[in-house]
């Protein structure tokens, strides 16, 4: 697992379920056939808190991160953005808001990603 697939995993689910705020809903309660499969995607977002905490400058870097990416893949999609109305802003509206840099947001998202990467990595060893 990279940090690129955590990423890609987190835009998922904000794509396959606009309405989400960044803080989650319950862990997924399906179970994969196969122990060693992938989590479900809307998992990857339980598991953020799991790992950086509910309420971590990173985690909330992150999925704001995923967020405005999928809100940007959907109206760029033809199809999408007929089918999917997306709430949010952007990351810019994000870092204005709460008076950060656009740099210290950046930071915080890749230590995030990395922490996920690393921990995700980790318990597939143990």
């Amino acid at each position: 697992m990279t940090c690129a697939d955590v990423e890609r995993w987190l835009v998922a689910a904000f794509m396959a379920f606009t309405g989400a705020g960044i803080f989650s809903v319950r862990t997924n309660r399906l179970q994969p056939n196969d122990p060693e499969e992938m989590r479900a995607t809307f998992d990857w977002i339980v598991f953020s808190a799991e790992i950086l905490g509910t309420n971590s400058n990173e985690r909330i870097a992150l999925l704001t991160w995923a967020r405005a990416k999928a809100r940007r893949r959907i109206k760029r999609h033809r199809r999408l953005r007929l089918l999917k109305d997306v709430p949010g802003g952007s990351i810019t509206d994000h870092c204005r808001e709460f008076g950060i840099w656009r740099r210290t947001f950046d930071r915080r998202r890749k230590r995030a990603c990395e922490r996920l990467a690393e921990a995700w990595n980790a318990r597939g060893s143990q």
